[in-house]
């Protein structure tokens, strides 16, 4: 979820910069029809009866649900991206993104808005809806249900993982997010059926990305208010391409095409049946059994045969996988420290995963890149920001090798010990969500923190619904998880760890970072913000910190087979509207 996506996530933000000054953008004119042929007298023969193009693929295992105001996977928003559409879109180009030749770029363009105009200040942005926006039951779309859909979002009772993601962007999130003001207050406004108006805190580079994002689709407020069961395929009403119309709980989900959508025509598959698997094996099986056309997770140890054969490609993914240290249950910081110091990176990701991933130096994953273009994971110091603190700290300890960081690992963990502040005797317990390559990442882990430090590791697995609420309860030692850049910027990992922030499930709170990231978040881009956000992610690894052992920096291992014309951003999301067959 490597380095070389940099060129393609810059024209994204260039796109979005381009956008900025008062500018008007418009929906381009439809291209001209061809004119249909002179009819003759010979009658033309029936066209031949065509199987319908049924497109099988398994991205993950049964999501805790797929209400774009509640979901918190990249598989629950795949599925969100397919059935609805946001006021901007990635559109798939004409850009092959990895040598397979089926998979391709996308950019960020106008989707449900037809224009947008931006203030002299850049603060206001006033997008005009399509004229042929509707839902899936012949409704107009309307700017009001952007108006329910954001101001859902950020209302605390509903409990939305992602209702921050608007704090410190659109004007009074964040105060609504604190309980302190009434939704209502929510800077975003309706001005007639067609035009929506949305009022920014301060001027932000990447505020048209966020407009593609999943959780801020529009959503109709008299279908999904007291109806509970609104997703389900009988009372689900869309405004994208498709439509779920079936789901066999723990089994598959059915998706067919939105006849009301204003590209219906050309949309490609016409079923997309979504198998729920969490077996690795099962899914291989059944990838090389011709059942599936489509997999995005397999045995790692299967990686290079499958390469080897044209089936399996490693195209860049904006993410990195890393794991929550519960400052609550390892309270000491020096504790929390040689844990991180002490995990093999190197031997993770070339024995382990064996996906081409590189070993983290940071929580900021590669990819993501800072106002001169440079990327950020390598920018804050030549060790990276794990190490930059200690190596300050600590001048005659070798953090260039593995070796040495074990040296100052076990330097870290007698103090603690030798002050009372850790008993060695005490029993961590690492919890993960059902997968091969999870346990096998957990029990790398939990070799290297007894080898080195000889600490105490109990290993837990769990379904991903009770995982995820498990986290939420803050009951794990230590926990994994990955997270998938939602924008090209810094704050989007940065703002995880500020205090009361909904992933933050470790519990770490420091004033000083949470000052760090408010005012970063309210500054125009450039250097001085750059130094800021670096600055804060160094002092996250710094005395009292330590709330997260990142471990490496994704790609994303995917197989295909008998299809094409896949689109793909380094999100992480793949898309199958236009899917063709081969």
């Amino acid at each position: 979820m490597k380095k070389f996506i940099s060129l393609l996530l810059a024209v994204c933000m260039i796109f979005a910069l381009a956008a900025c000054g008062g500018s008007k953008t418009e929906e381009p004119a439809p291209a001209a029809t061809t004119p249909a042929p002179a009819q003759t007298n010979t009658p033309a023969p029936a066209p031949a009866a065509e199987e319908p193009f049924v497109l099988n693929a398994s991205i993950a295992s049964e999501p805790e649900t797929i209400d774009p105001g509640l979901i918190s996977s990249v598989d629950g928003s795949t599925y969100t991206q397919h059935q609805f559409e946001n006021l901007m879109k990635y559109q798939m180009t004409d850009e092959a993104f990895d040598e397979s030749g089926n998979l391709f770029g996308t950019e960020i363009v106008l989707g449900q808005a037809a224009s947008y105009e931006v203030s002299d200040d850049l603060t206001v942005y006033t997008f005009k809806l399509r004229d042929d926006a509707v839902w899936s039951d012949g409704q107009p779309v309307k700017a009001q249900d952007f108006v329910y859909s954001w101001r859902r979002l950020v209302d605390p009772e509903t409990a939305s993982d992602y209702g921050y993601f608007l704090d410190g962007i659109v004007k009074n999130a964040a105060a609504i997010q604190a309980g302190e003001v009434a939704k209502e207050e929510l800077g975003i406004e309706a001005l007639d059926d067609k035009t929506l108006q949305i009022t920014l805190e301060a001027p932000c580079a990447y505020f048209l990305e966020m407009c593609a994002f999943a959780s801020l689709v529009p959503l109709r407020e008299d279908v999904v208010e007291g109806h509970d069961d609104w997703t389900d395929p009988a009372n689900i009403v869309v405004n994208g391409a498709y439509k779920v119309t079936e789901w066999v709980h723990d089994s598959y989900i059915l998706f067919e095409p939105n006849e009301k959508y204003y590209d219906a025509a050309n949309l490609g598959p016409d079923q997309i049946k979504y198998w729920l698997s969490d077996s690795q094996t099962n899914n291989l099986s059944a990838y090389q059994s011709g059942q599936y056309q489509f997999m995005d997770d397999f045995p790692t140890d299967m990686i290079e045969s499958l390469q080897a054969s044209g089936d399996c490609y490693l195209p860049a993914y904006v993410g990195t996988y890393y794991l929550y240290l519960n400052t609550t249950k390892i309270t000491d910081w020096r504790v929390r420290a040689a844990m991180t110091l002490s995990v093999d990176r190197e031997n993770i990701v070339k024995n382990v995963t064996q996906g081409g991933q590189q070993p983290a130096t940071g929580l900021v994953a590669s990819g993501i890149l800072d106002s001169t273009g440079a990327d950020f994971a390598y920018g804050s110091s030549e060790l990276g920001a794990i190490y930059a603190w200690l190596a300050d700290q600590y001048p005659d300890a070798d953090l260039t090798s593995y070796a040495g960081r074990c040296a100052l690992a076990k330097q870290l963990y007698q103090e603690a010990v030798d002050e009372g502040k850790w008993d060695p005797n005490t029993t961590v317990v690492y919890n993960f969500n059902t997968s091969e390559t999870h346990k096998a990442i957990a029990e790398a882990c939990g070799s290297d923190w007894q080898t080195v430090l000889g600490l105490n590791i109990t290993l837990e697995n769990q379904e991903w619904a009770t995982y995820t609420n498990g986290l939420g309860e803050h009951q794990f030692g230590v926990a994994r998880l990955g997270w998938i850049a939602d924008y090209n910027d810094p704050v989007t990992y940065l703002e995880l760890f500020v205090t009361g922030n909904s992933y933050n499930y470790g519990l770490w709170s420091d004033t000083a970072y949470d000052a760090e990231i408010v005012e970063a978040k309210a500054m125009l881009a450039g250097t001085d913000r750059d130094a800021l956000l670096y600055k804060a992610e160094m002092d996250m690894f710094g005395e009292g910190g330590f709330p997260v052992c990142p471990v490496y920096y994704y790609t994303n291992p995917y197989c295909s087979q008998g299809i094409t014309n896949i689109g793909y951003t380094p999100m992480g999301y793949f898309f199958f509207q236009y899917a063709q067959q081969k």
